[in-house]
């Protein structure tokens, strides 16, 4: 039986494999971590993600 861990890790290597790597942002990983854990569905995750996006592109514009 495949569990989540084994399928987050797939993905990661299938994407490293074709040169798009996976975030390695601490909080992508926290993210990612709840998901293995069952803490989350995966629409929580990528609601979330697209916020830590949007949070990481508003503090890079200038004021």
């Amino acid at each position: 039986m495949t569990n989540r861990k084994d399928i987050a890790d797939r993905v990661s290597a299938k994407w490293r494999d074709f040169g798009f790597p996976m975030d390695d942002h601490p909080e992508f990983q926290a993210l990612l971590k709840l998901w293995i854990n069952g803490d989350v569905s995966i629409d929580d995750i990528r609601r979330r993600y697209v916020k830590l996006l949007q949070q990481r592109i508003r503090k890079g514009k200038p004021e």
